[in-house]
């Protein structure tokens, strides 16, 4: 095994496919219901796959801000952030020739309590190069896929 190896977190989910969009996750001791709205066909039981992806970019942003605020000498009392994403479904419908997923993330940051005003530009600079769920997204990542 190497060096680097040793280190690695494994992380896992279970997905069982409940009715026609709807997924019921389960990590660690928890549960989560992924489905699509109404309109587009789901039951609007949850979120939809690509809302919780905007979700654990945000929550990871969070998580890493706090690590961040705390190594500047700071605590992330309050962060708020409104995530939006562009996407154009008829790429997974087949019928586009159009990149599939999300072409662009915004992430604005409407409320932050902790960190000195003047600190908030090199804050934000260090959540936004250690978040995991951001540099995944940002260098992308192998999927593979088995049976």
């Amino acid at each position: 095994m190497t060096k680097e190896r040793v280190h690695l977190n494994t992380y896992k989910t279970k997905l069982k496919k409940k009715t026609g969009f709807e997924s019921e996750v389960q990590m660690r001791g928890f549960s989560l219901t992924i489905d699509e709205p109404k309109r587009v066909g789901g039951t609007n039981k949850g979120p939809s796959p690509v809302e919780v992806l905007l979700g654990a970019l945000g929550a990871c942003l969070d998580f890493t801000g706090t690590i961040v605020a705390k190594e500047m000498g700071h605590e992330l009392k309050y962060f708020e952030l409104d995530l939006e994403g562009d996407l154009d479904p008829r790429g997974v419908m087949g019928k586009a020739d159009v990149p599939i997923g999300f072409q662009n993330i915004r992430v604005k940051v409407t409320a932050i309590d902790g960190i000195p005003e003047d600190k908030i530009p090199e804050f934000l600079k260090a959540v936004q190069e250690r978040c995991p769920v951001d540099n995944t997204l940002e260098r992308g990542v192998s999927v593979e896929i088995q049976r």
